[in-house]
């Protein structure tokens, strides 16, 4: 009785500690964020961001077609543990088997507090070719949530999320491919 009692106990410490969490979620700045994350029904919130690449996305791009957006830090290992499965839906969107037009699908990925010196090492290593939006402070990031990455958003043709994955319990790139197709249908 005594071993699954301090079984439970860990399995409960761990299950309420995990993720990748901050203490300073709460300012940025003079901006205080504390909104709740967006679920599925609302709507993608206004930003812009500059790709690592130089290319420019704003909302109003995404909208007209799925999108996915995805929310990271490098300094977080779910974050490590689940981008490979973003880079592998982003290889599959550039063969455009995601839209059934030929077109790739807007993949964003977002940091929540990285500069592009803290990305860009872990991406060689990594291997990965998606470009990605590095951002000094959560001003971008404080849109979509107060706290806890991974988060990956996936929002139908007029920007209304649909799904949308939070810190466990992330999806692999073919659930996500799933998910992406029955918004085709």
């Amino acid at each position: 009785m005594r071993k699954f009692l301090l079984w439970f106990l860990a399995a409960l410490l761990m299950t309420a500690c995990g993720g990748c969490s901050a203490t300073d979620d709460k300012v940025v700045g003079d901006e205080v964020m504390d909104a709740d994350s967006l679920v599925v029904g609302d709507q993608l919130p206004e930003f812009e961001v500059t790709m690592n690449d130089g290319s420019v996305v704003r909302t109003a791009d995404l909208q007209g077609q799925p999108s996915v957006v995805v929310l990271f830090s490098v300094d977080c290992p779910d974050c490590r543990h689940e981008l490979p499965e973003v880079q592998k839906l982003w290889d599959r969107s550039r063969q455009g088997e995601l839209t059934g037009n030929g077109k790739p699908l807007p993949i964003v990925l977002i940091a929540r507090k990285n500069l592009a010196e803290d990305i860009e090492p872990f991406w060689k290593f990594a291997e990965f070719s998606m470009p990605y939006s590095p951002q000094p402070d959560r001003k971008v990031y404080s849109r979509f949530a107060p706290s806890r990455i991974p988060r990956i958003y996936i929002s139908d043709a007029s920007a209304t999320i649909r799904v949308a994955y939070a810190d466990t319990g992330m999806p692999t790139a073919e659930t996500l491919a799933e998910e992406i197709s029955r918004l085709k249908e």
